[in-house]
């Protein structure tokens, strides 16, 4: 697998199918199989963002 440091973790857009399937462990994923792992990266996000926003305001109203 690429090295952490060679991936833009500032992007500003989705990541690809083709991206997806660059990675040598989805190289035999089909195109739909790649977008659903692009959802899955994107529910994931929404999730752990969602998570950390509810923590910090939690610690604000404790304060």
């Amino acid at each position: 697998m690429k090295n952490i440091d060679e991936f833009d973790l500032g992007r500003s857009h989705d990541i690809t199918i083709e991206e997806v399937k660059s990675l040598p462990m989805f190289a035999h994923f089909s195109d739909e199989q790649a977008a659903e792992v692009v959802r899955t990266i994107k529910r994931f996000a929404e999730i752990i963002c969602h998570d950390y926003l509810r923590n910090n305001n939690d610690e604000k109203l404790d304060r």
